[in-house]
């Protein structure tokens, strides 16, 4: 504000110190001690006014306080002092003054006040923001300063001398902080919203830069100033919805300069203005082009300098450029990781600046990321990290990659990837612990979400020196799960050849992350048919009464044997075991109320051993012997006289049935 706006003040004033002095000059008037005469009882200046002016102020009944807050400034004995307190709502500046005071005034700002410390001892005098006794050679007062919202402010006037009348006109006005290009509020960020607050106090700097666009040209006052400087090319948003009073929004590249008194102003080149493209009276400027880097300096003004502004509410949008790559090339969708995996991708701006890229993984169903890399350097199909998975539990993970450009805008990439730290499904359900021949086929489960083959192969019991049950296929690459591990094969102990023996099967998984798993059983291969042989009696021989019949019944793994005759009607067991029998008794065969007749003996042994893949299969042996109970006539079947081996495969043929 000039000297001659101030003058104009002033002299409103004058008119009711006038009418004041007359009163205070009656005889006897009682001098009444103001309200706010002490520090603690100070004055409350609501924070939300943007000028305060309370009535003249009689302070000739103001006592002297010892111990109130000292002045830095003015000369003399201070007296008949009174006190203010403030409390803005928002930050800026505030201008106070006496003008129109009819004394000599000095007036200081303290962030609180003084007192007595015990005795009469003065406590410590609280920090001063500014003082001032005789205002550009008048003999009141006037100061200015910065204010932040929420700090309490304590005003000191006292009457230098008490010298004078003692009338106290005392003012304050609150103007925001962006009152002048130069103080331009800086924003950051994509939006802004600034508190609704008042422009009346704001005025026009010297050199300040001039719209082009209101309405008639009336011209502009009460301006305030904000800056802003994109991160990246863009388009820019501006507008004053939400303010009381006409505005007049424009855009520079730059504040006036004031070179001097004879040289013109530096006025900066306009590039946007809008008077009434808003609501009503408001003002909006759409979708300005703006480029990254660059500083924009816009102005928000009251149409008509009349008016004197209102409550403005200031808005910013910033739409920045394309957003930022972000790619994770390698490991691709459901990959296993192993041990350390290296992640390979793209985080990148093409126009522009990046400002970081993070990657980082969480389990599938978890709650929370966990930190991999992060950095500000630009990577273009090239390594981000080497992600270590060591001590994580096996199961599926989520991989994320954010990039984040200069203009805050966030892109991100997610991969799904499976943490392999074991073979998880190998069984080998049969042949387990059991005795087998023929052909065996292996069965069981080899699978894994990162599988790689398998192999099924043996050796025998204590050797470490395995071979493939089937020579031409050492490893298997299709998974199973709970069938033929052989893919239609089977192992034929018989060609080549395995010798009878115990052996151990083995069952080995492998994962394309190296992590293999084994599972062994115990088998016995025995391919050597059960020993069968009847000693006595002999073929066509005679035998009565209780015949007993010798010979042998044994295999390594005998299941068991049974000894049978019959006379062509069927098979009937003289005796039966599962304990081995070597040239010894096996049974006595009681032939007491049996018809005189030809039979045959028949002696069956059976091992445990499971042949050709069918469990209902062994090894079985048998011999058999046609003895004759009786006399010997009815044996001979060809009627020559005689019994012979002729009759004897005649009877052997009408007898001997198929083996059980």
């Amino acid at each position: 504000m000039n000297l001659r706006q101030r003058s104009v003040w002033v002299k409103p004033r004058c008119i009711i110190v006038s009418l004041l002095l007359a009163m205070v000059a009656m005889p006897n008037a009682v001098k009444a001690q103001p309200a706010n005469d002490s520090c603690q009882n100070a004055a409350i200046i609501p924070g939300n006014v943007v000028h305060y002016n309370p009535p003249v102020l009689s302070v000739s009944g103001a006592l002297t306080n010892l111990c109130s807050p000292a002045h830095s400034c003015g000369s003399g004995t201070f007296s008949k002092d009174v006190f203010y307190s403030y409390t803005p709502d928002l930050a800026g500046r505030v201008r106070v003054d006496t003008f129109g005071s009819n004394y000599d005034t000095v007036l200081s700002a303290f962030d609180g006040c003084r007192g007595f410390c015990g005795g009469i001892s003065c406590c410590p005098n609280p920090d001063e923001f500014a003082c001032s006794d005789n205002y550009i050679f008048n003999s009141q007062s006037q100061i200015n300063f910065d204010v932040e919202a929420g700090q309490t402010y304590i005003f000191r006037v006292s009457a230098l001398n008490a010298s004078g009348g003692e009338l106290l006109d005392f003012d304050l006005r609150w103007s925001p902080p962006n009152d002048v290009c130069a103080s331009a509020t800086s924003i950051s960020g994509l939006v802004y919203n600034s508190p609704l607050y008042s422009t009346v106090n704001t005025d026009v700097d010297t050199c300040e830069a001039q719209e082009s666009c209101e309405l008639n040209n009336v011209g502009t006052s009460n301006s305030v100033w904000y800056s802003y400087t994109p991160t990246c090319d863009g388009l820019l948003t501006l507008d004053t919805e939400g303010s009381d009073y006409d505005t007049v929004l424009s855009v520079f590249d730059g504040c006036g300069v004031f070179n001097g008194v004879d040289i013109p102003c530096g006025i900066p080149d306009e590039l946007a203005c809008d008077d009434d493209a808003g609501t009503g009276t408001l003002s909006r400027i759409l979708q300005m082009p703006v480029t990254g880097g660059v500083e924009y300096l816009i102005k928000v003004a009251d149409y008509n300098p009349a008016l004197s502004g209102g409550n403005l509410k200031f808005n910013l949008v910033f739409e920045g450029a394309d957003p930022p790559q972000a790619e994770i090339a390698i490991p691709s969708a459901y990959d296993c990781a192993c041990a350390q995996l290296p992640i390979l991708g793209t985080a990148n701006q093409a126009a522009g600046t990046l400002a970081s890229w993070s990657l980082d993984y969480m389990p599938v169903g978890g709650t929370s990321w966990t930190l991999i890399a992060t950095d500000s350097v630009p990577v273009i199909d090239d390594l981000f990290a080497n992600w270590d998975t060591g001590g994580l539990a096996q199961g599926n993970y989520l991989l994320r990659l954010s990039v984040t450009n200069a203009c805050g805008l966030t892109s991100t990439a997610v991969q799904f990837v499976y943490v392999d730290v074991a073979f998880s499904n190998l069984d080998l359900t049969s042949p387990n612990n059991i005795v087998v021949g023929g052909n065996v086929c292996p069965h069981g489960t080899a699978w894994d979400v990162c599988f790689e083959d398998f192999s099924v192969d043996y050796a025998p019991s204590g050797s470490s020196s395995y071979q493939p049950v089937i020579a031409s296929m050492p490893y298997y690459t299709t998974a199973i799960t709970n069938d033929p591990l052989l893919g239609g094969q089977v192992w034929n102990t018989l060609a080549p050849a395995v010798p009878d023996g115990e052996y151990n099967l083995r069952l080995s998984g492998a994962t394309t992350c190296g992590f293999i798993a084994e599972d062994i059983t115990s088998i016995t291969i025995d391919n050597t048919q059960p020993v069968a042989v009847i000693d006595s009696p002999i073929d066509c021989s005679t035998v009565e009464g209780a015949v007993v019949i010798t010979g042998t019944a044994n295999d390594a793994n005998l299941d068991k044997w049974v000894l049978q005759y019959s006379s062509g009607g069927g098979w009937v067991e003289i005796d039966s075991d599962n304990v081995p029998v070597v040239n010894n008794v096996l049974g006595v065969w009681d032939t007491a109320g049996l018809a005189d007749c030809s039979y045959l003996l028949r002696l069956l042994v059976t091992d445990t051993a499971v042949v050709n893949c069918n469990g209902a299969i062994h090894h079985t042996s048998e011999d058999t012997v046609g003895v004759l109970l009786g006399g010997c006539g009815d044996f001979d079947f060809d009627n020559d006289g005689d019994v012979d081996l002729i009759d004897y495969a005649a009877f052997e043929q009408a007898y001997t049935g198929p083996l059980p």
